[in-house]
């Protein structure tokens, strides 16, 4: 990959390709996409121990306020992830 990739996220270069004079080829940015999502997308076990995370967090006798933030941030992930 040349130093442009790394530099700019695929979501940025798949936004923009059509206006950039450089730009790769629609096919190289859609193989890329797809690696990407496939990189990111959970299995059933970890959406279970990121499930079971919120609930451990939750349960915290002493919790504060940061257990409560941890279990509201892994929910959201999930969340975005499916």
């Amino acid at each position: 990959m040349d130093d442009e990739v790394t530099v700019t996220d695929i979501v940025t270069r798949l936004r923009r390709w059509t206006h950039a004079v450089d730009a790769a080829p629609a096919s190289d940015l859609m193989d890329e996409a797809a690696d990407e999502i496939e990189r990111l997308r959970l299995t059933d076990e970890e959406r279970e121990a990121i499930k079971a995370g919120i609930s451990a967090c939750e349960d915290i006798v002493y919790g504060g306020a940061t257990d409560q933030e941890a279990a509201d941030t892994m929910r959201r992930l999930l969340d975005r992830l499916k």
